[in-house]
């Protein structure tokens, strides 16, 4: 069963995010379980003129308060990588710590025209407690001019593979590398990669991508739904291994139908599929349920949690007609997730 619960993380007038409180993780510490963290990206205004990241939280996943005192948690300062931005955070927890992977960016007239990591990096933070304080440790990728373009950012969805290791999904935001730009496509496609990151400390964190990156055999054909697959959530449910993607179809409109999908699989690698992405949201049909707009909705980095027998997925969602970002809520069933079959092969 699903229900639409609309906006529960909405702008604040006045503060760092008056823009748009969007493309958030949801985490819930083992030690706090009935606690909700809202780790979400606030812009100053509509236009995008700067991000930073802020916190909200929860004890029945559904009323959130922002943490004014704290907000924003982390906040890039002239001169540094994410000086304009600081968007899409994940959050695990290994060992006593807390880590944050998010994406950041500098303003492009910051920097020697010739050097193309203006685009957004993923870095890394950690923190002694949930509610921070946050410090940033170091970038750990870099956009791949070959298929990542000139940026890539984070999904919400972490895997554990081990008590230091974890797996991190992440996407290309554009199109814009050499060939591209000699002989431009018409059209954004987005494909999925995967960061493998081993945590010991603070001061021992190692990254390597993924040697089948892209995950292209996910996305789905042109005019598909699941056409272009950007910033995932992730779920693990009986062994079973969820991706849950927000999709676009670019290659139809400058603001088409945008989706959240579900693809499963017996490895957190998804590296072979059967049949294609399924939607579990359909941004078009449903989007009276999500914002009460007859407009088109755009949707993104989907984040999911499990309490009792209900999944909690949180979700960016803007109305194209004032370009407002909010975070809204939508329960399912967990059977929704325990009767899907996995169709992946063993890695």
């Amino acid at each position: 069963m699903q229900e639409h619960k609309g906006p529960i993380l909405e702008p604040s007038k006045g503060e760092f995010d008056a823009g748009g409180s969007t493309w958030g993780c949801a985490y819930v510490d083992e030690e706090d379980p009935g606690t909700t963290f809202l780790y979400y990206s606030g812009a100053r205004d509509t236009g995008w003129s700067h991000f930073a990241i802020g916190l909200a939280v929860s004890e029945d996943g559904e009323h959130f308060r922002k943490e004014t005192k704290l907000n924003p948690i982390i906040d890039g300062e002239k001169g540094q990588f994410n000086a304009r931005e600081s968007v899409t955070p994940a959050v695990v927890r290994v060992g006593n710590h807390y880590y944050m992977l998010f994406a950041g960016s500098c303003n492009i007239f910051e920097r020697h025209k010739f050097d193309l990591w203006h685009g957004r990096r993923i870095a890394i933070a950690c923190a002694d407690d949930p509610r921070g304080p946050w410090r940033i440790l170091k970038v750990v990728a870099k956009p791949d001019l070959r298929w990542e373009g000139w940026s890539i950012d984070v999904g919400p969805g972490v895997a554990k593979l081990s008590e230091d290791e974890i797996l991190v999904y992440y996407s290309n935001v554009n199109c814009k590398n050499p060939l591209s730009m000699r002989f431009p496509r018409r059209y954004l496609r987005r494909s999925l990669g995967i960061l493998r990151l081993k945590i010991r400390s603070p001061s021992s964190v190692t990254c390597e991508k993924y040697s089948g990156n892209p995950l292209k055999h996910l996305n789905g054909v042109r005019g598909s739904p699941g056409e272009s697959l950007f910033c995932p959530g992730y779920l693990l449910v009986n062994d079973r291994h969820f991706l849950i993607p927000s999709m676009s179809t670019y290659s139809v409109a400058s603001s088409p139908s945008q989706y959240i999908g579900l693809v499963t699989g017996v490895s957190p690698y998804f590296s072979d599929r059967a049949g294609a992405v399924s939607i579990l949201v359909d941004g078009s049909a449903e989007r009276t349920s999500i914002l009460n707009t007859s407009s088109q909705v755009g949707l993104d980095t989907p984040s999911p949690i499990i309490k009792e027998d209900t999944v909690y997925l949180y979700f960016a969602a803007v109305d194209r007609s004032n370009q407002v970002w909010k975070t809204c809520l939508t329960t399912l069933s967990l059977s929704t997730f325990q009767n899907v079959r996995a169709t992946e092969k063993r890695d």
